[in-house]
């Protein structure tokens, strides 16, 4: 890697840590002492929202204020930006996604609890089921799938582009992955890794940040929604592992062969017309 890429990968990675560090400390320091004063819902909204995505984010433009960007760099690297976002596209992405990421995820919990006698940092049926439905609601369908990818597919992402665009797509998956060691666990932070590869490529293929909060929200849909009511009874949960561990894995390696196959058809025609 050369100097001005190193430089640039350190910047993006302090970026992340800084926005990492004012969003926790004010969870761990600030919102304690607001209990009871405020309703716990107004404290869950600037906990989640208001905190993360105006103080962190401010502070992580600041680092990376004045470093280039996608502008600069689409136009030097071939097959950037010429994916066109189709249904079939969005479908194959989410298969890819969730095929990919969910066995990861689930037989790390199973781990997690059989060997390590941890418990998984899941959300329960009881916190987006519960009292504060709406508020979740609104959290993991439309405000975390827009500032997030906002955040890493936008401002991180398009910093890291002068690298290259694979250590763009691995690099940004894993700043994608590392805080939610913290906030979900190790399991959900290998799975996070995965689903960020994919949203990393989307980006870079396609040049658009929409088809990114759609594969967001409907893997939120999936993983937290469709599992937390697939869980609650022992037939219905029998299934969903099936489905997650088998049936969607194998559907997710076809559709990555067959478009590794197609690519490589394609390369062979264009070598072919231009000899």
């Amino acid at each position: 890697m050369k100097k001005n890429d190193f430089i640039t990968v350190i910047r993006v990675f302090a970026a992340l840590a800084v926005w990492f560090l004012i969003t926790k400390s004010y969870a761990a320091f600030v919102d304690p002492l607001l209990t009871g004063k405020f309703p716990e819902t107004v404290r869950m909204i600037i906990s989640s929202m208001i905190i993360p995505y105006t103080l962190g984010m401010g502070a992580a433009y600041l680092i990376l204020r004045g470093m280039r960007n996608q502008e600069s760099k689409s136009t030097e690297v071939p097959g950037m930006y010429d994916q066109p976002v189709t249904p079939g596209f969005m479908i194959k992405s989410f298969l890819i996604q969730t095929g990919l990421s969910m066995p990861v995820i689930l037989i790390l919990n199973i781990i997690n609890i059989l060997v390590l006698r941890n418990t998984p940092h899941a959300m329960t049926a009881d916190q987006i089921f519960g009292k504060h439905m709406i508020f979740y609601l609104v959290l993991l369908l439309i405000f975390n799938p827009v500032m997030e990818e906002v955040l890493f597919r936008k401002l991180f992402l398009d910093r890291l582009l002068v690298i290259g665009e694979t250590g763009t797509v691995i690099i940004s998956a894993v700043l994608f992955g590392l805080p939610h060691a913290y906030s979900q666990g190790v399991p959900q932070m290998f799975g996070t890794f995965i689903i960020g590869l994919v949203w990393a490529y989307v980006r870079v293929k396609t040049g658009k940040l929409w088809p990114c909060f759609i594969l967001h929200m409907m893997f939120n849909l999936y993983g937290c929604y469709f599992s937390t009511l697939m869980n609650r009874a022992q037939g219905t949960r029998v299934m969903f592992m099936f489905i997650s561990i088998i049936v969607m894995p194998i559907i997710a390696v076809i559709l990555l062969i067959k478009n590794r196959n197609s690519k490589a058809a394609a390369a062979t025609v264009v070598s072919d017309v231009n000899a």
